[in-house]
């Protein structure tokens, strides 16, 4: 069986990816003196973290099907 370092590359990104959105959005609390857009944008980035982190675990298992890894 070839190992493919590309698909494995792909879970690798993908993992910190989830991390980073799982930081930001664990850290998120809307307390006095927190100013709405800051809070908004906060939550935007963490939702493109998640978002590309679930895009590259898609990509990683259609290649590893088209692989046969």
């Amino acid at each position: 069986m070839r190992f493919s370092f590309y698909v494995h590359g792909l879970w690798i990104i993908s993992s910190i990816l989830f991390f980073l959105g799982a930081a930001i959005a664990g850290n998120l609390q809307y307390v006095e003196g927190t100013n709405e857009s800051s809070f908004a944008l906060a939550i935007i980035i963490a939702f493109m973290f998640f978002f590309f982190a679930t895009s590259l675990v898609i990509s990683a298992a259609v290649n590893a099907r088209e692989e046969g890894v």
